[in-house]
């Protein structure tokens, strides 16, 4: 009987102590919710060459990740100053933030696209937002 009543207490001093963590770890969050769950995932690695490039003001629904063998690009995403990324250099773009990528001589690169199945890996700016005119950063031209 001593041994169960041992056990209890045990069992109710982890659960009480599990219960302080997992309350401290989430007592920071103010806002959180899935902008997508899928268990239909849609992978493409495509490798690009390039003699002057700019992408254009787009958006990606997933992630893409830019890594640059060659050359270098000028990157805006969530800011009207743009990040160098060089060779060897990788740039993980933000899903659903406008982003546009500039290289103004060879550039080399590898983009790899993560998103459900169902959504194209890139879409134009001006057609995300419904509005031809739009552009985040006026300053870039």
């Amino acid at each position: 009987m001593r041994a169960l009543r041992v056990r209890q207490l045990v069992f109710l001093g982890v659960l009480i102590g599990s219960l302080a963590v997992a309350g401290t770890a989430l007592s920071g969050v103010i806002n959180q919710r899935a902008i997508a769950d899928t268990s239909n995932v849609h992978l493409k690695i495509v490798r690009t060459q390039a003699n002057g490039f700019d992408s254009g003001w787009h958006v990606h629904p997933g992630v893409a990740i830019v890594q640059v063998q060659e050359g270098s690009f000028q990157i805006y995403q969530g800011t009207c100053t743009p990040v160098t990324v060089g060779p060897g250099q990788t740039f993980i773009e933000v899903p659903h933030l406008p982003v546009r990528a500039i290289a103004a001589g060879f550039v080399n690169w590898t983009s790899t696209l993560i998103t459900t199945g169902y959504d194209s890996p890139q879409i134009a700016l001006a057609d995300y937002a419904n509005d031809k005119n739009y552009n985040p950063c006026p300053s870039v031209p």
